[in-house]
């Protein structure tokens, strides 16, 4: 795996966050039951419904025309139709406009309709004294994307009686910026004081996850299991922590509980709606409230690996980025983001180039990139740095750089982008002070680390890439992945003890965990460690790591047994003995020997002979194959889509051309012959064969005759 090249990375869906408080502001993760949709209703401060907003001032009211002009807007509200509702809310402002409830009514259909820029001009203009619309300003910057002043306003007018809601929103917004540890701290906060609000849980496990803290999102419902059962929501951002913790087992299990539950759902609103009528489960599938679970289940199996679940992966991708009919639900752009990244990521490097670039176009535009999180913002942005380089547009990769640094100047992504830059530009010495400069502020980065580990061993520097991953914390180097990498490091060095020593310390810190995760990962630790010591001769540590991983990890593994009695066979005898006694040989009781004995012999030897014919040959044809070199296309030409062949001919001179020949059969070809001013040597070329018109006329005139006494040229005198 060590290449300088980055790997485009695949990145999860970001998790739902949903709130059906009072307050009711937006799903951050815009896959709630409903809650976008709903989401703008829930900010009037009072709380009342749509149908009794315009009956609260009805003992006043006594012009009929207003009367009728309010029943009607609540009407319009009843029935979500909010763009007939708005104009007559501007009608009723003309008739009494001082009125609160027409205030009210008109910015909660600017809210309903999403247009937030007029909703906020309009708090502005119509606050006053008793209603300042202070939280639905601050709601409205939120939608924005303008989080500080959204911030500012929360904080500033923050009171006891709507605390509450307050603290909704200022946790959202902290989300929105990126303040996961704050905004989970909130969240949980606020399930302490109301832990029958599912939402809040669901909220505070999102923050976790998007903060790279899966393991506190796990702690967090270790015993909320009735919970787990009746909220998808909570389900998925369980699995979100699971995958980010590689348990592609249990989250690939919580997916299917949270499809299981959404759907469950949605047959039941389904029927509410069409007055018990039952409905197919299967024509759910293409649902859009499904999408991002579908999506999340293609991300387990790009984990995993393997070609059937690639395969998997590439068809649901694909069906989820699929074109919408206009009676189908529009899917989250977050979700379609996600989907469009991850289908790039999992292409081979440098299949359909153009393609891909043009998804990651549409995964990075600015009004997706504000319902991504920090973490997806950044890897879509790199995968799109990097697919530039590949398709070598290097002054486009420079500008998504620039951005990226402008946007998140601290992150080693960044840094490592800009290093794989460098080393594309073919300075490889300019990679190598970007990263440590980088390393210089922040001296335990892992991934700037690896990178220049893969930077030092492109250049044959073995011990500086051991050095790189050396300087990483304990934990880190201890992995199989980082430990077999010293350990093949050190054996191109040829320094075998350092490489067992290496194995020694992993062995050692990996056996004081108790964790069952822990207890794989030694396993795979021994499984390396045995392997090396056969390599190295070395039978006392052989029958180490045998023996440790035959009581830790598994005492039936018969290939583990067999291997400890080869090592103790030279180390200690006597033992060996012991544990070859554990050995069962097969039961060869059901042969019978008379039948051996009269059967006819089995030539092994003309087979082991074959056998062996088959490999030389094998060798032999491997040999004689020469290194397939990857074709160079020239500059902007797409190998999938390669347009008309170029013409066989294009190299010949003109006139050797079949389609030239073609036109010069009906002229003279001698004439078309020869250098510049030649002529032809034949005298008929230019001279007619016919007779002369001068003998033609002499002929036709009868005056004309012979004089006597001439004679003929050729038969003398007559």
């Amino acid at each position: 795996w060590l290449k300088l090249r980055l790997f485009i990375c695949t990145i999860c869906s970001a998790p739902p966050l949903v709130d059906r408080s009072k307050g009711g502001v937006q799903c951050l993760g815009g896959r709630g039951r409903g809650v976008e949709r709903t989401a703008a209703r829930h900010v009037i401060h009072s709380g009342c419904s749509p149908g009794t907003l315009a009956m609260a001032d009805d003992d006043r009211v006594s012009d009929e025309r207003f009367q009728a002009t309010m029943t009607a807007i609540s009407k319009h509200f009843e029935h979500e139709d909010f763009e007939a509702a708005l104009p007559l809310c501007a009608k009723a402002a003309e008739v009494r406009p001082n009125c609160p409830v027409v205030r009210r009514s008109r910015v909660f259909a600017l809210l309903s309709l999403s247009r937030w820029a007029e909703a906020l001009q309009a708090c502005e203009k119509l606050s006053s004294d008793e209603d300042d619309f202070c939280f639905e300003k601050a709601y409205c910057h939120y939608r924005l994307n303008q989080c500080e002043e959204a911030l500012k306003l929360i904080r500033e007018a923050k009171s006891e009686e709507d605390s509450d809601r307050f603290q909704r929103l200022e946790a959202q917004v902290c989300y929105r910026m990126g303040e996961y540890v704050k905004c989970a701290e909130m969240y949980e906060k606020l399930y302490l004081e109301d832990d029958e609000e599912s939402g809040l849980l669901v909220n505070a496990l999102a923050a976790h996850v998007s903060g790279d803290q899966p393991r506190l999102a796990i702690k967090a419902v270790a015993e909320k299991q009735e919970l787990l059962e009746s909220s998808y929501e909570l389900c998925f951002n369980l699995a979100c922590a699971y995958l980010d913790e590689n348990r592609t087992v249990e989250a690939e299990e919580r997916l299917e509980e949270a499809k299981k539950i959404c759907m469950a759902e949605l047959l039941e609103a389904e029927e509410d709606e069409e007055e018990g009528e039952g409905k197919d489960p299967a024509s759910l599938e293409n649902h859009e409230e499904l999408a991002s679970i579908h999506v999340q289940q293609a991300t387990v199996l790009q984990s995993v690996g393997g070609e059937e679940q690639l395969k998997e992966a590439n068809e649901i991708y694909t069906r989820v980025l699929k074109p919408r009919s206009g009676n189908d639900g529009q899917i989250d752009t977050t979700v379609l983001a996600v989907a469009c990244n991850n289908l790039v990521a999992l292409r081979p490097e440098g299949k359909n180039l153009f393609d891909s670039l043009k998804r990651l176009n549409v995964a990075s535009k600015e009004s997706w990139e504000q319902r991504l999180t920090h973490k997806q913002s950044i890897e879509i942005s790199i995968n799109k740095c990097l697919l530039l380089l590949q398709t070598r547009k290097l002054e486009q990769a420079k500008a998504e750089l620039q951005k990226l640094k402008a946007q998140f100047k601290d992150h080693p992504r960044v840094a490592v982008a800009q290093a794989a830059v460098a080393f594309r530009e073919k300075k490889a010495k300019g990679a190598e002070e970007v990263l440590q400069a980088y390393l210089a502020e922040h001296p335990d980065s892992e991934d700037t680390l690896i990178c220049l580990a893969q930077l030092h061993a492109q250049q044959n520097r073995f011990d500086k890439a051991v050095e790189a991953l050396e300087s990483m914390s304990k934990a880190s180097r201890v992995k199989p992945t980082i430990a077999e990498v010293v350990v093949s490091f050190h054996l191109r060095q040829k320094n075998p003890d350092k490489a067992v020593a290496c194995l020694r310390e992993a062995i050692d810190y990996w056996s004081g965990k108790d964790g069952e995760e822990d207890e794989d990962t030694l396993a795979q630790v021994l499984k390396m460690s045995s392997k090396l010591a056969i390599q190295l001769k070395d039978k006392s540590f052989a029958a180490e790591a045998y023996q440790l991983y035959l009581e830790r990890a598994d005492g039936s593994d018969v290939e583990a047994l067999c291997g400890l009695v080869q090592a103790l066979a030279v180390v200690d005898p006597e033992r060996a003995e012991q544990y070859a006694q554990r050995l069962t040989l097969p039961d060869y009781g059901h042969l019978d020997a008379e039948d051996l004995e009269n059967g006819s012999i089995p030539k092994f030897a003309s087979a082991i002979r074959k056998g062996a014919e088959a490999e030389d040959k094998t060798t032999e044809d491997k040999a004689k194959k020469k290194k397939k070199r990857k074709p160079r296309y020239p500059k902007g030409f797409d190998p999938e889509n390669p347009g008309p062949p170029p013409d066989p001919e294009r190299w010949l001179p003109k006139y050797e051309r079949s389609e030239y020949k073609k036109k010069m059969r009906k002229r003279d070809k001698n004439l078309a012959r020869g250098p510049q001013g030649a002529m032809v040597t034949d005298e008929k070329a230019f001279r007619k064969t016919g007779p002369s018109t001068a003998q033609m006329e002499v002929q036709a005139d009868p005056n004309m005759t012979r004089p006597k006494g001439t004679r003929n040229k050729k038969g003398g005198k007559k």
